[in-house]
């Protein structure tokens, strides 16, 4: 990664820049000694990208917002995936800091890390929908010396969930991955509404349109499958998740008053 003149940030503090100070006309417009900051600009595409696809933010954008040069942007911020690296990044530390202490109970802290992830997603749609369609940066940030990545202590937080259960690292990986996939679609499915609600009136006219006595299978739950929310959605399908993953842990038998574990292939019920 190259190194730029911002990375000696720390603390919102303003770079240091061998030949001095930005020129005047990359300064806040109408404060003639105020410079704009790092900070102050991830600040404005963090919030920008709770409506807006972070894709569509740019450096031109974000200048016009913030009416200064284009340079401004680009000086303190770097390349463009600086900037969308240093807006996934807050996105995973407000993760973080909304997240509850963990108990030791693995499915109880799951299912608390899973409400607080998805209204999180929801909230910040634009982050969303660039992790939907990316694989950069979903886990690991864009980070200069000194800066935390957020991203790397999410998956830390989330594997010490699945490690505390007493999953087998190949079934935490599976079970973390799972996991991570249901939250995102479930939120996305809330932020693009693709949920059968948001479309009941559709889906009970198009069947309105078919003979009373056509597809049977269909009607048989049409009416709850045209009404389907996320209210309804997400805590069946946490539920199920989290059912599956405890259904999937080894469980201890004792033979000859040792106790050993039951292989995963044969833990099922008889």
């Amino acid at each position: 990664m190259n190194m730029k003149p911002d990375q000696s940030i720390a603390n919102n503090s303003k770079p240091t820049r061998k030949r001095g100070r930005p020129s005047k006309d990359l300064r806040l417009a109408g404060a003639s000694n105020a410079v704009l900051t790092r900070e102050q600009i991830l600040d404005k595409a963090t919030l920008l990208a709770k409506t807006e696809p972070l894709d569509d933010i740019s450096m031109v954008g974000l200048a016009r917002e913030l009416h200064v040069a284009p340079a401004l942007i680009h000086y303190y911020v770097g390349t463009r995936d600086d900037l969308i690296s240093g807006v996934a990044n807050r996105y995973k530390k407000v993760l973080l800091e909304r997240s509850h202490p963990l108990t030791g109970d693995w499915a109880a802290d799951l299912k608390q890390e899973a409400k607080t992830a998805f209204k999180t997603n929801v909230e910040y749609g634009g982050v969303l929908r660039y992790m939907m369609s990316h694989n950069r940066f979903r886990l690991f940030q864009q980070v200069s010396e000194g800066e935390t990545d957020h991203g790397v202590l999410y998956l830390e937080r989330l594997a010490s969930i699945f490690r505390s259960g007493g999953f087998s690292p190949q079934q935490a990986a599976i079970a973390c991955h799972l996991y991570l996939q249901f939250v995102l679609t479930s939120a996305y499915a809330e932020v693009s509404r693709q949920l059968p609600r948001f479309h009941q009136d559709y889906i009970l006219s198009e069947f309105a349109a078919h003979p009373q006595t056509a597809l049977p299978n269909a009607r048989y739950f049409l009416r709850q499958f045209a009404s389907l929310d996320t209210d309804t959605a997400f805590p069946a399908g946490l539920r199920l998740l989290i059912d599956g993953f405890q259904n999937w842990l080894p469980t201890k038998v004792s033979i000859a008053g040792r106790p050993r574990k039951v292989p995963i292939s044969t833990n099922r019920k008889k």
